[in-house]
């Protein structure tokens, strides 16, 4: 029992812990709540046939260990055509591409006077003192609130960084077998470890050790990697299975909401992404690779408020209406249209996590061990956290912190 280690979650955090305790002779087990791997990685097809990513799907070209990952299974990443920064906006005043690239340029002057003030401060705060036209300041407002998934208000002004590092001109990556492709890969090599349909109902640690039950029964080993999304680390079996550093540090932390809109196209258009400025949402075309135009409209709406205003509970009738209001001349199939909510998945609870201001949560406590328990997923990241990258990361580092022989992470940098 030495070197053994349960593994809960098996998205790409606790697969990627898992297949590096695996190769270092570590006994794991991974269970998993649901009937599939990969988490908030979800692929899957559409009416028309084509390939929908119901959850993480862009791929950064400084994600070095995603890249990596995906170089290590043969797995293609492809070219969208389009960039996943050029949210072109629409529904506000007229904002020329010269305004927004003048506009991040004032992000980045605004983020190095704060300096570590900006924690404090909210998005909204930071906005209103930009030296920027009122139609850039509610693309801005916009884009973040969609892509954090929280109101202005509600967000740190660090999370202008994504506005800051952004790139003036990009072709966007995506994985070509679809993002949960590399979750897949891991699975099937690490076989039956991978335990599916095992949600955990009980969790005892101790200096000795961890006990961990599911419905199918009862398992114990020396370690623990717990690589479940934020949200759940607050609920039962894990809230008093933690320590109290573990805790507090979680609780600093927000958890954004969103959700995906999928919509077939009847027709070519060319690769392209709009922000509607008002409402929260942009919508994108994009090119599979040398594989041309992917047949879908895609679209991600960000913030709870946002969510109940575009309806989707109730499905994508609202959302659709909404775009067809803004781009009238799109070819869509409107009765095959769908969406994807995560706040009501009752093992994610939301799309992944975020900071409001002034909270500061402690993340350097979600990055240590704590005898036999070590964290991961992508809200222990440092640098990554939010994406895919960050979740593989989360992983390295968690198996390194288990055995100190494998090693970190590497250097990160956006």
């Amino acid at each position: 029992m030495e070197r053994s280690a349960i593994v809960i979650g098996a998205g790409l955090a606790g697969l990627t812990a898992a297949d590096r305790l695996v190769a270092a002779s570590w006994d794991v087990t991974v269970l998993e709540a649901r009937d599939r791997v990969g988490g908030r990685t979800w692929s899957d097809r559409a009416a028309n046939g084509a390939r929908i990513e119901r959850g993480a799907e862009w791929v950064e070209e400084a994600q070095h260990e995603l890249i990596a990952l995906c170089a290590r299974f043969g797995i293609e990443l492809v070219r969208a055509g389009m960039s996943y920064h050029d949210r072109r906006p629409i529904g506000g005043p007229p904002v020329p591409q010269e305004a927004i690239v003048r506009g991040r340029a004032a992000v980045r002057d605004l983020l190095a006077e704060l300096g570590d003030g900006a924690a404090d401060l909210s998005v909204a705060d930071a906005l209103a003192r930009l030296d920027v036209t009122d139609g850039v300041r509610t693309a801005f407002r916009a884009r973040i609130e969609c892509t954090a998934g929280t109101p202005a208000t509600g967000l740190a002004a660090t999370h202008l960084s994504m506005l800051a590092e952004a790139p003036d001109d990009a072709d966007s990556l995506r994985i070509g077998a679809g993002s949960d492709a590399p979750a897949r890969a891991l699975a099937e090599h690490l076989g039956a470890r991978v335990r599916l349909g095992e949600p955990v109902t009980a969790l005892d640690i101790d200096p000795d050790g961890v006990r961990c039950t599911t419905a199918v029964g009862t398992y114990a080993a020396a370690r623990i990697v717990l690589a479940v999304p934020l949200a759940l680390l607050g609920d039962a079996p894990f809230a008093d299975a933690l320590p109290a550093p573990v805790r507090d540090a979680a609780a600093g932390f927000g958890v954004a909401q969103a959700a995906k809109l999928f919509v077939p196209l009847t027709g070519d258009v060319d690769p392209q992404a709009h922000l509607d400025a008002h409402r929260d949402y942009w919508v994108w075309t994009a090119n599979e690779g040398d594989a041309g135009l992917r047949p879908i409209l895609a679209g991600f709406a960000g913030s709870m408020p946002m969510l109940e205003r575009l309806e989707v509970d109730a499905g994508p009738a609202t959302w659709v209406e909404r775009i067809g209001e803004m781009l009238p001349d799109l070819p869509l199939d409107l009765a095959a249209a769908g969406v994807q909510t995560w706040h009501d998945d009752p093992y994610a609870r939301g799309v992944y996590s975020c900071v409001p201001p002034g909270s500061r949560p402690d993340g350097d406590a979600l990055r240590r061990a704590h005898g036999p328990l070590v964290l991961a997923g992508e809200h222990t990241d440092d640098v990554w956290s939010g994406y895919m990258e960050g979740a593989i990361r989360s992983g390295v580092r968690a198996a390194h912190l288990v055995d100190p022989a494998l090693p970190p992470p590497g250097p990160a940098a956006h």
